[in-house]
C-alpha cells in the first residue's frame, strides 16, 4: 500500500493517533458516568419518599419505631392440611418470633431466636432443619416490616413500579440480617404493604416463591397491622391467617419465648 494511501486512512478512521470508537467511547464516558449517578440519586430520593410514605401510613416513624413486642391471636385456615384451627405468635424484637399452629389439636410449635430454630409439638422440640429455619427467618422479616424500616435494621433498595391485581405497587427489596431478602409489595395510594415473597432454595430441587398477602388493616395502639394475612406457594394459597386479638409492648407470659443459645 503506498504510503499516502496509508496516513489517507488514518485521517478517515483515526483521531490524534486513536480509532474513532475509542475516541467516541472517551468523549461519551463522562456523560455516562453522569447519567448513572442522575439515575441511582433518583431512585435513592424516591426510596427515601417511599419509605417515609409507608410510615407515615403506619402511624408515623417514632410511633412503629416503639413497637418492640407483638402478641396475636387467631385462627388459621390450612389449605395443604383441610385443617383449621387456634393460632398464636409471640415476637420479640430484634430477632426472637414463636410461631402456635392449632395447640388444641397438639399441633407445631417453632421457634427463632438468636438464630437458631426449634420446632416440634410443643412437649418436644427439636432443632429445626435449613428449610424450616430458612422460613422461620422469613416469617420473622415480614412480621419485623414496617418496624425494621422505621429503626434502619433493614437495608431497602427500590426496584421499580408492577402491578399486582390490578394496581400500581412500588417495589422495594428488604434485606434483614439472617433472613432471605424480600420482595415487598407497596400501594401507590394507600402506602401499605400489600404483599411480601422470597425465593426459596428446595434443597437442590429448584426454588420456590413463597409470599404473604395482607389485608384488613386495624390500629393498635396508634400503629396499623394487618389482621388477614393469605400465605401463597407458587400460584397456590397454602393458608389464610385471621386476626382476632393482637397487643403491642405488653408484658409476655414468662417462660413465652425462651432464649436460645446463639450458632
Amino acid at each position: 500500500m503506498r504510503p499516502n494511501r496509508v496516513r489517507g486512512l488514518m485521517k478517515k478512521d483515526s483521531f490524534g493517533g486513536l480509532p474513532k470508537k475509542l475516541c467516541l467511547l472517551l468523549l461519551l464516558a463522562p456523560i455516562l458516568s453522569v447519567l448513572t449517578c442522575s439515575e441511582l440519586c433518583a431512585y435513592e430520593g424516591q426510596l427515601r419518599k417511599t419509605v417515609d410514605s409507608v410510615l407515615e401510613a403506619y402511624g408515623g416513624r417514632e410511633q412503629v419505631a416503639k413497637v418492640m413486642t407483638i402478641a396475636a391471636h387467631g385462627r388459621i385456615d390450612d389449605f395443604l392440611r383441610n385443617v383449621s384451627g387456634g393460632y398464636a405468635r409471640t415476637m420479640v424484637r430484634p430477632g426472637s418470633l414463636r410461631i402456635d399452629i392449632m395447640p388444641e389439636r397438639g399441633g407445631e410449635v417453632r421457634i427463632l431466636s438468636n438464630g437458631r430454630g426449634l420446632q416440634g409439638n410443643g412437649q418436644r422440640l427439636e432443632e429445626a432443619n435449613p428449610l424450616s429455619l430458612s422460613s422461620m427467618q422469613y416469617q420473622y422479616g415480614y412480621l419485623d416490616l414496617p418496624m425494621s424500616l422505621a429503626d434502619n435494621s433493614a437495608k431497602a433498595s427500590h426496584k421499580g413500579i408492577k402491578e399486582l391485581h390490578g394496581r400500581p405497587m412500588e417495589v422495594l427489596y428488604v434485606e434483614l440480617s439472617g433472613a432471605p431478602g424480600l420482595f415487598v409489595y407497596i400501594d401507590l395510594e394507600t402506602h401499605l404493604i400489600r404483599r411480601v415473597e422470597a425465593k426459596f432454595d428446595m434443597n437442590g430441587m429448584g426454588s420456590s416463591l413463597l409470599g404473604t398477602e395482607y389485608d384488613d388493616f386495624r390500629l393498635v395502639d396508634g400503629v396499623l397491622f394487618p389482621f388477614r394475612l393469605v400465605n401463597f406457594a407458587g400460584d397456590s394459597n397454602i393458608s389464610i391467617i385471621s386476626i382476632v386479638r393482637l397487643t403491642i409492648n405488653q408484658p409476655l407470659p414468662r417462660n413465652a419465648l425462651p432464649t436460645l443459645g446463639e450458632t
